[in-house]
């Protein structure tokens, strides 16, 4: 296990001499609590929270583990267990596995794009349910990510 984490950090330096900054599926998104902004065309989902709780190397970029605390404007909540892929151009796929704490969201497929800095989500869609747009902001959970949201955008 050191000898992998060992190899991680040279890779990781190696990135940064190279790019100028580390690649997005480099950065460690766990960790920290993530302000989540959204909206399905019928609520706001501005006071959802996003926790990745395990991050682990694959081939293809990194493996992710982790829940929304989901909360709209029109008083759904619960909790969204997920798995989900970080890929090296900074692509986010998210699986939702299970609802616990709210009987009154469904779970879904979450798509996204991760900023370089690995600071912000941006440009997300959920696509079951109702589908949605989201973006998030490593806060940690102080809700700023509403400014990346625009409730305006069109839905379909």
């Amino acid at each position: 296990m050191a000898r992998l984490s060992a190899f991680r950090d040279v890779f990781l330096a190696a990135a940064v001499l190279f790019f100028g900054a580390l690649p997005a599926a480099a950065q460690d998104l766990t960790g920290a609590v993530w302000s989540v902004c959204g909206y399905d065309g019928a609520y706001t989902w501005h006071d959802t929270r996003l926790v990745f709780l395990d991050q682990s190397a694959t081939e293809t970029g990194m493996g992710l583990s982790g829940y929304f605390d989901w909360r709209s404007s029109g008083g759904h909540t619960g909790r969204e267990w997920f798995h989900g892929t970080l890929d090296a151009d900074g692509s986010l796929a998210l699986q939702g596995v299970e609802i616990s704490g709210g009987a009154s969201i469904v779970t879904s497929r979450y798509l996204a794009q991760v900023n370089d800095e690995g600071t912000a989500i941006v440009d997300g869609v959920w696509l079951d349910g109702a589908p949605g747009i989201w973006a998030a902001l490593r806060d940690g959970g102080q809700g700023t990510a509403e400014r990346l949201c625009g409730t305006e955008a069109q839905v379909s």
